[in-house]
């Protein structure tokens, strides 16, 4: 398993160690994202970062990206999956958009 190597709370972190809550952030359509059908009882979200990001902790983003789902277990089988691409864009825009909300 791979070691967790990113802190997406990170910038939410105040100075007295208190985390600011997560704030949803809008990924919005680029021509570089990828798109994958979801099989229930098959799909995951952290297995699909693991394909695309060869890492599993940023799941989030692709949930980001599929804001008509709470959760992966609303999505139903079949529905095409956008997997925002590639990851250093989609890190950098998360990290600005809460970068940006803190600071406002």
């Amino acid at each position: 398993m791979p070691l967790q190597d990113y802190d997406r709370y990170e910038i939410l972190k105040n100075s007295d160690g208190t985390i600011n809550s997560a704030p949803f952030v809008n990924i919005p359509v680029d021509s570089n994202d990828k798109f994958e059908a979801w099989r229930e009882g098959y799909s995951r979200m952290d297995i699909l970062a693991f394909k695309y990001y060869n890492n599993p902790f940023y799941d989030f983003l692709i949930m980001y990206a599929n804001p008509q789902y709470i959760s992966e277990f609303d999505i139903p089988d079949g529905t095409i999956i956008r997997i925002p691409f590639p990851l250093d864009r989609v890190v950098l825009l998360y990290e600005n958009t809460l970068t940006n909300i803190k600071n406002s």
